[in-house]
């Protein structure tokens, strides 16, 4: 019986893309899901709303009136942290990754290799040690805690038919999907 790794040597899966905006917002929420200081941000601004909230009502059990300043600050912190605060954030991604005309990806056994018109980089498994599929891409994703490094391979450019299940088969044989 052949051994696995021997007949998966020389495989690899080619991209060729355009990173868009959506793509951006994509990888960024799939990180934010992966990093734990996003999830404390998130919970932060939850329980903030929450005492706004709070904090607008409870006059209202003390027979005063309704205290709008709190509701109108709680509403702008969940516009700010959950609406606009991402959509910045992908927006400059993408302006930085539109700097530079076409992609191309080579994902293999020794990691992935993303090249544009401003370089090349290589990412070994030890760099990229997880990842996270969504609808239209998947995230190579850093190991450190805040998830500081994400790689985006969108669906759209692999090259062969098939190829997104050859892509998610590599990437399970190498890192752990979060």
């Amino acid at each position: 019986m052949e051994d696995r790794a021997d007949t998966t040597v020389g495989e690899f899966v080619e991209l060729e893309y355009q990173p868009t905006r959506d793509d951006m917002r994509q990888a960024l929420k799939a990180r934010a899901k992966a990093s734990s200081r996003a999830r404390r941000t998130q919970r932060f601004a939850l329980i903030a709303v929450a005492a706004f909230v709070g904090a607008a009502v409870v006059p209202l059990a003390n027979g005063e009136g309704f205290d709008t300043g709190s509701l109108v600050i709680g509403g702008f912190v969940v516009v700010l942290l959950f609406v606009l605060q991402p959509w910045l954030m992908a927006r400059q991604f993408h302006k930085l990754a539109a700097r530079h005309d076409g992609y191309r990806a080579t994902v293999d056994d020794t990691g992935a290799t993303v090249t544009n018109s401003g370089g090349s980089s290589h990412l070994n498994w030890v760099a990229a040690p997880h990842y996270a599929e969504t609808a239209d891409l998947f995230v190579l994703l850093s190991g450190d805690k805040n998830v500081s490094c994400l790689t985006v391979l969108p669906k759209r450019g692999l090259r062969e038919p098939g190829g997104v299940d050859a892509l998610r088969a590599l990437l399970d044989r190498h890192i752990r999907r979060i």
